[in-house]
């Protein structure tokens, strides 16, 4: 009889224990479930936060565009220089990020569109919507910007790449017509590719969509995305020499006829000069000339320049880049806007980052 009792309690133990164990198993991932649910909550929370305050970031720049706007109309009615600068508040608010009490950060970055120069510009269409066709100053202008950053050493893909070739694919998918600049059917690649499609024919609608010309792909893209926008997609007109970055002034292409050249490091030297002397850069220096440094003073006074601008530029479309954090959570919109009628503004763009 005992021998019967000691076994019974040799079976309740290991019993026992296996319960407990069960037991320690099901609160622990019912603790770790909660812990996961809980930071999901908060994830979520704290994302809907950012993106509302990312959003009204977009609010913020819309505020200071206008008003910036409303001031070079009021300096153009008397008769002053009423071209954008690094000056300007709108160029100026990402040096002012905003705080919240709730544990929030908002940077708010402006750009006009004059700060990188427009692909759309090397073949025109005008305002009427009456395309154009490339001229050789639009080729030549390319092929000297592709030998200036064609890399084989860094990129092993560009020891095949062909700059003339590179710079008429690229007009080619632009201008209006099928014929290639070499006489070919501009459409003979496109066709042949595993999803078939033809050349745009019409105006880029972004940087990406330069992947899809023949030569191009999406590393490619990139590495043209610092230098060029596709803004505004109708008019013509060059970078803006009293925004734009180093490496896009030296995008400037200036001369005379058959004897245009890049901006080299010396001219782009002096232009940064003249802006951090608080000048700006002007075709005609009449209206101003206390504030206003000539063509002529930084080596522009020779020929001309393409794309065509006059200085100081007036900008009328800006990139607004709203970068939001809440805690741990980030959320960025990327808006392009278009104040160009004065009246209310054109969303051209709007993607989360």
């Amino acid at each position: 009889m005992k021998s019967k009792r000691r076994e019974e309690r040799g079976i309740v133990l290991p019993l026992v224990l296996i319960i407990g164990l069960l037991l320690s198993a099901s609160v622990v991932t019912f603790v770790h479930r909660s812990v996961v649910d809980k930071l999901v909550v908060l994830n979520r929370d704290r994302g809907a936060a950012a993106a509302a305050l990312a959003r009204g970031g977009i609010q913020i720049a819309l505020a200071v565009l206008f008003e910036d706007r409303l001031q070079k109309i009021i300096q153009q009615q008397e008769g002053e220089p009423s071209g954008s600068s690094l000056e300007d508040l709108w160029a100026r608010l990402a040096n002012h990020p905003l705080e919240t009490d709730w544990g929030g950060d908002l940077v708010v970055r402006i750009e006009d569109s004059g700060a990188r120069l427009n692909l759309n510009a090397l073949v025109p269409v005008s305002l009427d919507e009456t395309p154009t066709q490339p001229s050789e100053e639009a080729e030549e202008f390319l092929i000297a910007f592709f030998e200036r950053i064609l890399d084989p050493g860094a990129f092993p893909s560009d020891a095949t790449r062909d700059p003339r070739e590179l710079a008429r694919n690229l007009l080619d998918y632009i201008d209006a017509d099928d014929v290639a600049l070499g006489g070919r059917n501009e459409d003979d690649y496109y066709l042949n590719q595993a999803a078939p499609y033809t050349a745009a024919n019409r105006p880029l609608l972004s940087v990406d969509e330069v992947a899809m010309i023949e030569g191009f792909d999406t590393e490619m893209a990139e590495r043209l995305r610092p230098y060029f926008t596709v803004y505004p997609l109708l008019g013509e007109m060059g970078v803006n020499a009293n925004t734009a970055k180093p490496h896009v002034l030296g995008l400037i292409y200036y001369g005379s006829s058959g004897n245009m050249r890049l901006a080299n490091e010396s001219l782009v030297g002096d232009l940064l000069r003249e802006r951090d002397a608080g000048k700006l850069i002007c075709t005609e220096t009449e209206r101003a000339p206390d504030l206003c440094v000539s063509m002529s003073d930084v080596g522009l006074g020779e020929g001309a320049v393409f794309p065509p601008v006059v200085w100081p530029a007036a900008a009328t479309i800006f990139t607004v880049v709203s970068e939001a954090r809440v805690r741990d959570v980030a959320y960025t919109i990327e808006a392009v806007i278009d104040l160009s009628n004065g009246r209310e503004p054109r969303l051209l763009s709007w993607r989360t980052i």
